[in-house]
């Protein structure tokens, strides 16, 4: 059985080391920045055409329940509060995801690093959408420097699939808790990592440490729990909840998943500024 482990290994770095080494010659040959664009525009593509609505489906139920309270918030801008509408912002938006949850004729601002996003985004504003208020802007940024944002300016932050591919979560949450008005909310929704120990933990390691899942990721990593760095986010208080996803149902976080089950568990809550 050992030697079968080792040998199975083996054949698994082999073929990580090939698929990782053309990359690393094209990398050279193109130079550092034409490289990111081309890793930005090929984790653009996957993510609308072979992952979108698998994530859509799988997430639903628990986006449901998350997203839920939104309808009860309070604007601080009086025109928006007169439509029970709320002025959002979105960070890590990608290919639009969340937009179907959000009162109608909130103010949407989405923030992305990646600007090949964009033009999968305005499409799925086009079916949507329609309950938003039309002037949706897509500013590429990121969450840890948000300068196109004011202070004090936005009733919620929105994050889903994010916190996995940000390198500084302290920054990000700065950035956060400054452009949230008082009293403002921060909804997340993040998949966290299976107990170490186990077998499906060992696989999330091993993944992402060869580094085949960050580059075709677009850095996102599959060992990091988020609930640590959200309990010292400096928020005024936090609820979150860690479930297990299965048949795209929300299970006890101690419930037994489906094959590999790389995107499980999820961290999902609330936090208040």
């Amino acid at each position: 059985m050992l030697w079968t482990c080792l040998w199975l290994f083996n054949w698994i770095c082999l073929l990580v080391g090939w698929l990782v080494f053309p990359a690393i010659l094209f990398k050279i040959a193109v130079g550092a920045e034409r490289f990111k664009a081309s890793q930005d525009w090929l984790f653009a593509f996957l993510t609308e055409y072979t992952m979108k609505e698998d994530e859509r489906a799988m997430l639903r139920t628990t986006k449901l329940e998350l997203f839920s309270s939104l309808k009860d918030l309070k604007s601080a801008d009086p025109e928006l509060l007169k439509k029970k509408a709320l002025n959002i912002l979105e960070i890590g938006v990608g290919t639009g995801q969340n937009l179907e949850f959000y009162p109608p004729g909130s103010k949407l601002t989405c923030i992305d690093p990646n600007k090949s996003f964009e033009v999968y985004f305005r499409r799925e504003c086009e079916q949507k959408a329609a309950h938003l208020d039309p002037n949706i802007r897509f500013v590429v940024e990121r969450g840890e420097s948000m300068p196109s944002v004011a202070d004090g300016s936005v009733d919620v932050v929105v994050i889903s699939l994010v916190l996995c591919s940000v390198p500084d979560l302290d920054q990000m949450f700065r950035e956060i808790r400054r452009v949230l008005v008082p009293g403002g909310k921060f909804y997340f929704l993040e998949h966290s990592t299976h107990r170490p120990g186990t077998w499906r933990h060992w696989v999330q390691e091993a993944v992402t440490n060869c580094g085949l899942w960050p580059f075709l990721m677009d850095g996102c990593v599959l060992n990091k729990d988020p609930a640590p760095a959200l309990e010292n986010g400096g928020f005024s208080d936090l609820e979150h909840h860690t479930v297990m996803v299965v048949d795209n149902q929300m299970k006890p976080a101690s419930a037994t998943p489906k094959g590999v089950a790389l995107l499980n568990p999820f961290c999902y809550g609330v936090a208040t500024k």
